[in-house]
């Protein structure tokens, strides 16, 4: 699983959007509001982090259990795919 090409996360005050640059600016419409979880599992993806790398390293950032961390990575990954900003 990784992060598409061409999405960058920019945090602004009070919110996490990943946007579109290059070509998918033109066929990704908008931009896509992360909360904290979401934005700390796009920016371990997008370094390259695997899905298990990143749910220990999200037990260790929010001090939760891994099963929980994990559930929340496959979630978030879903919802990347869905929406076409990761690919499996």
């Amino acid at each position: 699983m990784k992060i598409k090409d061409g999405f960058v996360l920019r945090k602004v005050p009070g919110m996490n959007l990943v946007m579109p640059t290059g070509k998918n600016v033109k066929t990704f419409n908008g931009s896509l509001v992360l909360n904290d979880t979401g934005a700390f599992i796009f920016e371990k993806l997008q370094k390259g982090a695997t899905l298990e790398e990143t749910a220990e390293a999200l037990t260790q950032e929010y001090d939760v259990p891994l099963d929980t961390a994990g559930a929340d990575v496959k979630n978030t990954v879903a919802s990347l795919i869905e929406v076409g900003v990761a690919e499996a």
